[in-house]
């Protein structure tokens, strides 16, 4: 996969990713006015985004959250410090180690990962 970014760190963070999510395809998001008009037109294809009224609206789009993408769920939000007393006193908290040795092993198996967006002008 070609890169757009010569930072190894950000390098490495996209490997890994890709390691744990195996994704169908992955899209380095350029910026580039064609790459936008495309990622526009498929989405306007799919019925993901709705063209405005253009005449009121030039060059807007409508876009809605599927009714069941939920908001986050309080007994499943965690803060992952090394220290408990970070995360507050009315915050759920797990230490690192600990959540990514459960959560590692469901990225594998996430069927919704088509594709990793990674916007870097």
């Amino acid at each position: 996969m070609a890169s757009l970014t010569k930072n190894p760190n950000v390098n490495a963070w996209v490997d890994e990713m890709i390691a744990l999510t195996k994704p169908d395809n992955v899209v380095w998001i350029d910026g580039s006015d064609e790459q936008i008009q495309a990622l526009r037109d498929e989405a306007l294809s799919t019925g993901e985004m709705i063209e405005m009224n253009q005449d009121e609206y030039p060059g807007c789009l409508y876009h809605r959250t599927l009714p069941n993408d939920v908001a986050r769920v309080e007994d499943r939000t965690f803060i992952c410090s090394k220290n408990k007393e970070d995360a507050g006193p009315t915050n759920n908290w797990c230490d690192p180690k600990e959540m990514y040795a459960k959560l590692t092993p469901m990225l594998s198996h996430i069927q919704w990962a088509l594709s990793v967006l990674l916007w870097l002008r």
